[in-house]
């Protein structure tokens, strides 16, 4: 996701709007952690929400810019059910989750969105405590959930991660999943290894 991100941030970015997001793993996994004790006590939502929020955090994903006046797509990998990687849309616009799932046969739409529940029911919260109400009325509705299933398959579990990668790529980029499948997920697999190690290296000179 770093290198998605570091994209973005060329002058000339290769994807379809400057006004898309991607957010770290490490930040993904501490709002899923966080959910699990905020859903039981309803506490406020810490300073990171309102810095990711701003475009502030973490660290290695600053983009300077603010969440709907600024971003309307944000894109992440999330690891559910310990053992599966999805990709993820939210659109910040029409309030909706989008997940692009590479093996739709392992959790049920029921599982699924409860996997998403931090998503759905976090955002709204910040987006009432971030935004002024003559930008957005306050309201508790959780944001809706769309499982995309007609998308292409990892038909020979693996390559969930590799999957989820190109899901969102696509997305950023505008381009469909058309000729996306497990007989060119090789290559495709060797193509992101090689180019995250050359823009860590680029970095690093």
């Amino acid at each position: 996701m770093l290198m998605f991100h570091r994209r973005s941030r060329q002058e000339q970015s290769p994807y379809f709007s400057s006004r898309i997001a991607f957010l770290s793993r490490w930040f993904v996994n501490s709002w899923v952690n966080d959910y699990k004790n905020w859903d039981q006590n309803m506490k406020e939502l810490s300073e990171m929400y309102s810095k990711a929020f701003n475009g502030e955090r973490p660290a290695d994903f600053v983009t300077g810019k603010k969440w709907i006046s600024e971003v309307d797509d944000l894109f992440l990998c999330h690891h559910v059910n310990g053992n599966h990687w999805v990709a993820i849309r939210i659109d910040l616009r029409k309030e909706a989750i989008h997940v692009y799932d590479s093996i739709c046969t392992l959790l049920s739409d029921k599982q699924m969105k409860e996997e998403c529940r931090p998503f759905m029911r976090m955002i709204p919260h910040l987006l009432n405590k971030m935004l002024p109400a003559k930008t957005r009325t306050k309201r508790e509705k959780q944001f809706s959930y769309i499982r995309h299933k007609k998308i292409p398959q990892n038909e020979n579990p693996g390559d969930c991660g590799v999957y989820s990668l190109i899901y969102i790529e696509c997305l950023a980029l505008g381009r469909n999943f058309d000729g996306l499948n497990d007989q060119i997920i090789t290559p495709l697999r060797l193509k992101l290894a090689a180019d995250i190690y050359e823009e860590v290296t680029e970095r690093a000179e």
